[in-house]
This record gives structure tokens, C-alpha cells and sequence, in this order.
């Protein structure tokens, strides 16, 4: 009986884009952790369990801790993953390449509304606004990636869940080459996309760096969408899966 895994999931080869992209992707979203946390006021835009945290300090009474923020990115975050999963849904586009780099260009135009909007006066309004922009762009990508089912680089958007993984099979003895690659990969992009994205914030300011991480999703659509091309006639396609609809 086929294992009920592979139904969902076709095996993917050697060529398939995806797990590069996924890892060279976690780079700008620990960019816009750095960039959100350090230029908007202790908020993340994509690490949610940090406003978990923080908005359960807000509730505790904790001294300083009354900013809306953790709850505005809370907020649109889930309005990110709702609206694409329903759409992903829709289409069947489990392995889709094509279809994750509309994603990332459609994350392109959001990114740049969020630099323009940081060129507006630093009232608290238009600082909300880009944290809510960003969350809901990060709630996009996070949803496409599980939608992607990409082996072991789900952690992309689940860090602790990557290095308790890492550690758990390397105790345990039952590590395997390819996980333990990609599990390193997304723990590195990570910290590496992090002090990117504060030497960015320092060196270009908020707008600047938004604009930078914007580029560098904007580059990853276009390798993705030229790899993820289809095939000619007879030659294998570097991408497996569904793009339904």
C-alpha cells in the first residue's frame, strides 16, 4: 500500500529550485525580523511566538509594554495565512514553483507599499501601518510555504522547531545527511538575515532596507519563475506538483 505521505507530497529531484529559494528566503525574512524589531519598536513581523509573548506581557501589566504592535502584527499575520491558504486550496498547488513566485512577487509590491509608507512622518499611525503590512506579508509567505511541502524546510517559519529537530536526531543518533543540511541552512539564514537586516536599518534606514529585502524577493521570483518554466516536450520538468486552477 503506498504510503499515504507520498499522495500528498511527490518526490522531488536534484534539480527542483524550491529548497534553495526556501533557504535563500529565510535570509530576508530574518532580515525583516531585525529590521521590524529594531526600527518599529520591539515587534516582529514574522516570528509570532516573540508577540505572543510580548502582547501576554501588555495584558500582565508589565511597565512599558502598552504598545499595540505585537497585536497589530498578530493580526495581520493571520489575515496573511487565512487569505493564501484559502487560495492555495483552491488552486492545488502543492510543489508549485510557478505558483510560489506570484506569491513572491505580489510580497514584492507589499514590501515597497511598506517603504513608502516608512517615508511618512513617524506618527504612530504610519508606524503601524507598515508593522500590519509587513505581518500580513509574512502571513502570505508563511502559508505558501506549507503549501509548498517542501521536506524538512518547513522550519522556515518554525525555528525552535528546526533546532530541536537538529539536536533531537543528532542525540538520538537517527540524523540523515539532507535534513541535517537543510535543518543547519535555516537556522544560518536566519541568523545571517538577521544582522543583514540591522546593518541595512543602519546604514540605509527603515525605507532603504525594506527596499533591499524587496530587491531580494523580487530576484528570488524571477530565478524561481525562469527554473520553474515549463519543461520542453519529452524533458524532465525541474519542478514536481500540482499547479491546479
Amino acid at each position: 500500500m503506498q504510503d499515504p505521505e507520498t499522495l500528498v507530497r511527490p518526490p522531488r529531484n536534484t534539480r527542483d529550485p524550491l529548497p534553495l529559494t526556501i533557504v535563500l528566503l529565510t535570509v530576508t525574512g530574518g532580515m525583516l525580523d531585525a529590521i521590524s524589531f529594531l526600527g518599529l519598536g520591539q515587534v516582529f513581523v514574522g516570528m509570532m511566538t516573540g508577540n505572543v509573548v510580548t502582547f501576554g506581557f501588555a495584558l500582565g501589566g508589565a511597565p512599558l509594554v502598552t504598545e499595540p504592535a505585537p497585536l497589530l502584527a498578530l493580526t495581520g499575520f493571520a489575515a496573511g495565512v487565512a487569505t493564501t491558504a484559502r487560495v492555495a486550496r483552491r488552486q492545488q498547488v502543492a510543489g508549485c514553483g510557478r505558483w510560489f513566485a506570484a506569491v513572491l512577487s505580489l510580497e514584492f509590491m507589499l514590501l515597497l507599499t511598506a517603504a513608502l509608507l516608512s517615508a511618512a512622518p513617524r506618527a504612530a499611525t504610519g508606524r503601524h501601518a507598515v508593522i500590519t503590512v509587513l505581518a500580513v506579508t509574512m502571513g502570505m509567505r508563511c502559508a505558501a510555504l506549507r503549501s509548498l511541502a517542501v521536506p524538512e524546510l518547513q522550519a522556515t517559519f518554525a525555528l525552535t522547531g528546526a533546532l530541536i529537530a537538529l539536536l533531537h536526531d543528532l542525540c538520538t543518533g537517527s540524523a540523515q545527511p539532507l535534513r541535517t543540511v537543510r535543518r543547519l541552512g535555516i537556522i544560518g539564514a536566519t541568523g545571517t538575515g538577521a544582522a543583514a537586516g540591522a546593518v541595512a536599518l543602519t546604514h540605509l534606514g527603515l525605507g532603504g532596507a525594506l527596499v533591499t529585502v524587496a530587491l531580494a524577493v523580487a530576484a528570488l521570483a524571477v530565478a524561481l519563475q525562469w527554473r520553474s518554466a515549463p519543461a520542453p516536450a519529452g524533458a524532465p520538468s525541474p519542478v514536481r506538483g500540482g499547479c491546479g486552477g
